[in-house]
């Protein structure tokens, strides 16, 4: 009878835990873009693939952003750190195999350590689909594709095929960026957004 009772208590403790991780949000109202447009500090954790022709690597994610200083680290799915980057101002700092390097371009630096082209100038644009510029909106105001020209003039094209309401706005779940042979697929699971 004893380890009924246990069973069940953990059973209970366990449903009230997760009952208190559903977040209980409202839909944006119509406001929720320019409230999207002045959102300065956020975080978004998922998967991130890469896919080209020739290979095909993934790996987790965390992403924080701070006004224009921004941090990215990478890791296989066991928890090893595949990359550490820390952009301030006009510095790059990144970590990769236990070795630091650093330059003033994050997109170059990047591609010379690691092969992987990410675009890295005003990744908030694109992360938060607040690029409405050659984009095709759904009935929400929502992106659902754009073009945008990176400051190194690759032209990238950019999907996001599903959405989140969360903090008053609406933001991306599945985002697919696609340069040339090269595809980049993020799936984010969680946001935080001040």
């Amino acid at each position: 009878m004893i380890n009924f009772r246990l069973i069940l208590l953990v059973f209970f403790l366990f449903i009230t835990g997760c009952a208190q991780q559903i977040q209980k949000t409202t839909p944006p109202d119509n406001n929720w873009r320019e409230r999207l447009q002045r959102v300065e500090q956020f975080s978004a954790q998922g998967k991130m693939a890469f896919i080209s022709a020739k290979k095909r690597q993934s790996a987790n994610f965390v992403w924080q952003q701070q006004n224009d200083d921004y941090g990215l680290d990478l890791n296989t799915f066991i928890g090893t750190n595949v990359l550490r980057l820390n952009k301030h101002a006009t510095t790059v700092d990144i970590e990769v195999d236990g070795e630091y390097y650093q330059g003033d371009d994050p997109q170059r630096l990047v591609y010379q350590l690691t092969g992987w082209l990410l675009p890295l100038s005003q990744p908030e644009r694109w992360l938060l689909a607040t690029m409405t510029e050659n984009a095709q909106l759904d009935e929400l105001g929502r992106v659902i594709s754009s073009s945008w020209t990176s400051p190194d003039n690759r032209q990238w094209q950019i999907q996001y095929r599903d959405y989140q309401a969360q903090f008053g706005v609406w933001l991306p779940k599945s985002i697919t960026l696609v340069q040339d042979n090269l595809k980049i697929k993020l799936l984010i699971n969680q946001w935080q957004v001040q």
